[in-house]
């Protein structure tokens, strides 16, 4: 089963939005790696928990030897990639347009194959290790789940500037809301709880 609460924003002076919006947010509690261990051991018997947790244990820096000579590594289900990780190459500080290219090179009047790589080692470039699940694990997901419920709904205090003159109070945007203010974080809190477990939610 899927919860997710509703949430009522009031805007975001930052960003200059108005009126309220609506958004919904799963409610999600954190399992560790021997709970995932113990549905590994489920899904194949002659895997014993301990192997499970020891290979659970080891596989980021697993993952990260062969990411960083250049490798993405897929997860399949049976033939379908289910999720697929590899190291993520983007320009710093985002794509460069001609106003940007002439930022990093005075004089630029157009962006070309010969000056392409100098306004690009100008710039510099950023690497992060990213995850992409694809479709099929999401129809995996959804075949698995026995529906999606409504918890709570939630309205949220407009979030206004730090440096606001405003009545309003100025805080920091709220914990867990991300990168984006009026994207409320994920609620439900979260010890660790076994696959199969109460939550201690009987709705």
């Amino acid at each position: 089963m899927f919860y997710y609460n509703i949430c009522i924003n009031n805007g975001v002076e930052a960003f200059g939005t108005e009126g309220k919006t609506i958004t919904v947010n799963e409610v999600l509690q954190t399992v560790d790696i021997k709970a995932l261990a113990r549905e590994i051991h489920h899904e194949n018997m002659l895997i014993p928990e301990q192997v499970a947790v020891s290979v659970l244990q080891n596989f980021t820096k697993a993952a990260v030897n062969l990411m960083s000579q250049g490798f993405a590594i897929q997860f399949l289900s049976g033939n379908d990639v289910a999720m697929r990780i590899y190291p993520d190459i983007h320009v710093k500080g985002g794509n460069i347009n001609l106003a940007r290219a002439q930022e990093l090179i005075p004089g630029t009047t157009e962006i070309t194959a010969e000056n392409a790589g100098d306004l690009v080692s100008r710039a510099g470039v950023t690497v992060r290790a990213k995850a992409e699940c694809e479709q099929k694990f999401t129809e995996m997901l959804m075949a698995e789940s026995s529906g999606i419920q409504r918890k709570e709904i939630i309205e949220k205090a407009r979030v206004v500037r730090k440096d606001s003159n405003g009545d309003s109070p100025s805080p920091d945007y709220p914990e867990g809301e991300g990168t984006d203010p009026e994207t409320p974080g994920t609620g439900g809190g979260g010890g660790v709880t076994p696959p199969g477990g109460n939550t201690g939610n009987d709705d």
